[in-house]
């Protein structure tokens, strides 16, 4: 091995061959993250392929380049990545969800590989491994989406110099198409319900397009029944197995929201009703001020209203849907009714008016027959162009 040896300046490292026939060197360079000197070992199949690895090694520590540590691995990135930039950060659900992502998929597939050398590769075949496998595309999609964060933040400290998850391409799960409930349909399930303790919350669903958190989070200290007004200031949702208050979704989704009539006077049956629980309940009643409780005034839980709601549906005959769906369906409504997309954006608390548009207005069978009967009549000389 001697023999094969190369001096080379002082601090550009001494190319040999190894016994397996590779050629090696040891470099001097700084690492990134701890700032120490360290000797870092490179491998190439040619004196020619060392070479090239050599100089742009070099050249990155004179440019000051990341050099990542070559002990750091995936996994550790992604446990230290989690508790001091994720969790800070990000809503707590968000935070499970990334954590079971890393747990279940990341970890077990590519932690073992140093982070600094991961390769956008090794990244693709990983998930398409999964593919095969039977993972969901859906899955694939958010924790793809969960190591292209982590590596960006990676990249945003300098510790390594590029994030190769960007580079890999997922494909997009196929969008399934959700069909709200029509007019029709809503109407019959409230009419159904007509003095049911459970048609005020069906009402908030169908009628004012909240988010399911925001309707358990609604306390009646955001109800104005004077004024006919309630403002969203809260979600409510189960983290870690406990029932707590969050911010709500975005900055935009805190709003105030007019009260129609009819949901109005549904929200006065609703105190009352409250009243009527606090005395049955005989000093057992738990004071929590959400407008939707159980009968002992405990916040319900996003899963039983879920249930309840779904099986409110099966005992008025109309299809069962997500609780997500009266909301497409109210702004689906309201665009059907004219009013302006801006105005429904903030009734519904949506970012921007791309999402009212694109994902929540669904337009029906009847609209489009309406629009096409309309030029059916333009072109038979019955309409006229506005």
């Amino acid at each position: 091995m001697s023999a094969q040896r190369r001096n080379r300046p002082r601090g550009a490292g001494t190319a040999y061959k190894r016994a397996d026939g590779r050629w090696a060197a040891q470099i001097f360079v700084t690492e990134s993250g701890t700032n120490r000197r360290v000797r870092k070992t490179i491998y190439a199949k040619t004196r020619k392929e060392l070479e090239e690895k050599r100089t742009e090694l070099i050249s990155a520590e004179a440019r000051r380049e990341p050099i990542p540590p070559s002990k750091l691995t995936v996994a550790a990135y992604l446990e230290e990545w989690l508790e001091h930039l994720a969790k800070p950060r990000v809503r707590p659900t968000t935070f499970v969800a990334y954590r079971n992502y890393v747990e279940k998929y990341l970890v077990p597939g590519l932690g073992s590989k140093p982070v600094g050398r991961l390769s956008a590769r090794e990244v693709r075949l990983y998930l398409d491994d999964l593919r095969r496998s039977g993972t969901g595309a859906r899955t694939i999609q958010y924790l793809h989406a969960t190591l292209r964060a982590a590596l960006e933040d990676a990249v945003r400290e300098e510790l390594i110099p590029k994030n190769v998850a960007k580079l890999v391409r997922v494909a997009r799960p196929e969008r399934t198409e959700r069909q709200p409930l029509s007019v029709e349909d809503v109407r019959t399930l409230l009419t159904k319900h007509d003095g049911h303790e459970i048609q005020p919350m069906l009402a908030v669903f169908a009628l004012l397009g909240m988010r399911r958190s925001e309707v358990l989070g609604l306390k009646w200290e955001d109800v104005d029944l004077a004024a006919g007004s309630l403002k969203v200031r809260r979600g409510l949702q189960r983290v870690n197995g406990q029932l707590v208050d969050m911010q709500t979704k975005t900055e935009r989704s805190r709003r105030t929201v007019p009260l129609p009539a009819y949901v109005l006077e549904l929200l006065r049956l609703q105190a009352d009703q409250q009243a009527k629980w606090r005395v049955e309940a005989e000093g057992a009643f738990t004071e929590t001020d959400y407008v939707f409780t159980t009968h002992v005034g405990t916040p319900i839980d996003p899963r039983n209203c879920t249930r309840v709601v779904q099986n409110a549906c099966k005992r008025a005959g109309v299809r069962v849907v997500r609780l997500h769906d009266f909301r497409h369906g109210c702004v689906s409504v309201l665009l059907d009714l004219g009013v302006p997309p801006r105005t429904a954006m903030e009734i519904v608390g949506h970012t921007t008016i791309e999402m009212t548009m694109n994902v929540y207005g669904h337009v029906s069978i009847d609209s489009m027959r309406s629009a096409m009967d309309q030029l059916g009549d333009l072109f038979q000389g019955r309409g006229e162009c506005k």
